[in-house]
């Protein structure tokens, strides 16, 4: 009683606040539509619900105003009131599938399933060519009966409509739930290569079998492949990109490109090419684009599948494919304009790698010829510099750098003395090399380089040698190298390099190893706390270990409170505390 009463009182302050009647050609639909969700939001569902019905009372055939009054009837727990409102609605546009599968879904959630059999009736009765009402009444029934008779209504609708693969994706979709999975997969085969059928429509369906549906994946190829339809055939291509199966998808594709006129051709490789991309298809990839770029119109068109074949290649670890593509590209390009050379810089970064010592100094001698104010130059001679110290060859990577201006020079100039032992000379041109450098690198040499100054000299020999190979991207030699020579060093040092070392590993395992060494053996360290830290971080993201991380966060909060990193220390142990119950 006092609900209807609170309803009432709603219905009233409504009425007051519309304050005028509203004729049905008159109605302001969106101020209502907008009236109704505002006040929605607020929690004022009466006041909507009593907008809402203003609404549809004056414009029955409100879609907009039907759903939104079936949210808030929800919303008060009692759908079913919707019901006489989709009544009246379908009374003046019976056509509308969109109302009909509300009421039907309203009917299965009240348990009327008398009702919902009557209702779905009757819509494939006033509507038997209508292939939306076949579907959603198959849905709804899978819903309350179960999946047999929703394959009945797709089977009668297939037959209503003609037969053939009409409701093939709905058909496996339920197949699919049953474990029919063959039989399903026959089904989604009927569809793929039709006109206006999304592949990854069905990849998502056979994604989301179990095991991810590889096997079935491979069925639905193959059945494809053994097609006589060409659309069948190439969508069996693209699925087999899509679902990630390298050897299906290149044969499958160079077969379907055999067959294709120009202009289909190069709409298909670009198709393939595109999906291979994304799904990191290397191969595939690469042969779609190569041939794209085989058939270039001209050379700027060429130039941009050379340089998606660059990617491609480097993606996958192929460096003379990668070459092969960039010289193309140089050569694309009118010599000496600003892209011909950046183009040819690149294939020395590109060469730098595998390239002997003798034929890099000749690249960069050529390239500071062609272009002796190149902005390139001075990352182009670290990169050679470095190339050639990696390969033993110090003297060439000291006449590399000579007379090259430039942070990265500098850089490299640093180390190349630190390895020679001029440990003075190499911090100072370090030093000189950290203003032009981008913050994230020169954080990390701000710390090498202030250590080295505080070290004894056995210490930072050993540090500058380590700093080298952790330059040259051999982070885990360096740890190790640190880790090797710590007992010629004195004691004093020794806390310090090792949570350098761990700074400089490559691998998780490697840094964690030796902040647990630094912890066991120089408890006392200043920079114990730190590797407390990083160690916990660690711990916690491996199995089991988020107990250990609680307590060297513990003891790190408990044993060091003035240290720096204990705020970030105390946010992290609240934050596994609550991980861990």
């Amino acid at each position: 009683m006092r609900g209807t009463l609170l309803r009432a009182c709603a219905a009233l302050a409504v009425l007051v606040a519309l304050g005028r009647p509203l004729a049905a050609q008159g109605v302001e639909e969106t101020r209502l539509l907008r009236d109704a969700a505002a006040r929605e939001s607020r929690g004022d569902l009466d006041g909507a619900e009593v907008v809402l019905r203003r609404l549809l009372a004056a414009s029955p055939a409100s879609s907009g105003g039907l759903f939104a009054l079936e949210r808030v009837l929800r919303a008060q727990g009692d759908p079913r009131a919707i019901l006489p409102v989709a009544d009246t609605f379908l009374a003046h546009d019976a056509g509308a599938s969109g109302v009909r599968s509300l009421k039907l879904r309203v009917l299965v959630e009240v348990d009327s399933l008398g009702a919902v059999e009557d209702e779905a009736e009757g819509w494939l009765r006033s509507q038997p060519g209508s292939e939306t009402a076949y579907r959603e009444v198959a849905r709804i029934y899978e819903q309350a009966f179960g999946p047999e008779r929703a394959l009945e209504v797709l089977r009668r609708g297939r037959a209503a409509l003609g037969g053939g693969d009409v409701l093939a994706l709905e058909t496996g979709d339920v197949l699919a739930q049953e474990d029919r999975v063959d039989d399903a997969v026959s089904e989604w085969a009927k569809v793929a290569g039709a006109e206006g059928t999304d592949i990854r429509a069905i990849t998502r369906r056979l994604a989301g079998l179990p095991q991810g549906g590889a096997a079935a994946g491979r069925k639905l190829v193959d059945t494809l492949a053994r097609s006589s339809d060409p659309r069948r055939v190439r969508a069996g291509a693209l699925v087999a990109v899509e679902l990630r199966l390298p050897d299906q998808a290149l044969a499958l594709s160079r077969r379907v490109a055999q067959g294709l006129d120009d202009r289909a051709r190069a709409s298909f490789l670009s198709d393939v090419a595109r999906r291979a991309r994304d799904a990191q298809l290397g191969d595939v990839a690469t042969w779609a684009y190569g041939e794209l770029g085989q058939e270039a119109d001209s050379p700027a068109e060429r130039r941009q599948f050379d340089q998606r074949l660059v990617e491609i290649s480097l993606a996958k670890g192929d460096t003379a494919a990668a070459l092969e593509a960039q010289r193309r590209v140089v050569r694309s390009f009118t010599p000496g304009s600003v892209d011909h050379r950046r183009a040819s810089g690149r294939v020395i970064e590109l060469e730098s790698g595998s390239a002997s010592p003798a034929r890099l100094r000749g690249l960069l001698d050529d390239f500071r010829r062609d272009f002796p104010d190149a902005p390139e130059l001075d990352e182009l001679a670290a990169t050679v510099a470095g190339a050639l110290l990696t390969r033993g060859d110090a003297d060439g990577a000291a006449a590399v750098l000579e007379g090259i201006q430039g942070p990265r020079s500098a850089l490299q100039r640093g180390y190349l003395l630190l390895e020679g032992g001029d440990l003075a000379q190499g911090r100072q041109a370090l030093l000189l090399a950290l203003p032009g450098l981008p913050p994230s690198q020169a954080t990390g040499v701000i710390q090498f380089v202030g250590l080295l100054g505080r070290l004894s000299p056995a210490g930072a020999n050993l540090l500058a040698h380590a700093g080298v190979r952790a330059h040259e991207g051999k982070g885990d030699d360096a740890a190790a190298l640190v880790g090797d020579g710590l007992e010629e060093v004195p004691e004093g040092d020794r806390g310090a390099l090792l949570a350098e070392a761990a700074r400089m590993a490559v691998t998780e395992e490697t840094a964690a190893g030796l902040r647990v060494r630094l912890l066991e053996g120089y408890p006392d360290a200043p920079e114990a706390a730190e590797a407390s830290l990083a160690l916990a971080r660690y711990r916690a993201r491996t199995p089991d270990g988020v107990e250990e991380a609680i307590r060297l966060l513990e003891d790190l909060v408990t044993n060091r409170p003035n240290a720096a990193v204990v705020p970030d220390a105390r946010r992290e142990l609240e934050r596994l505390r609550r991980m861990s119950g």
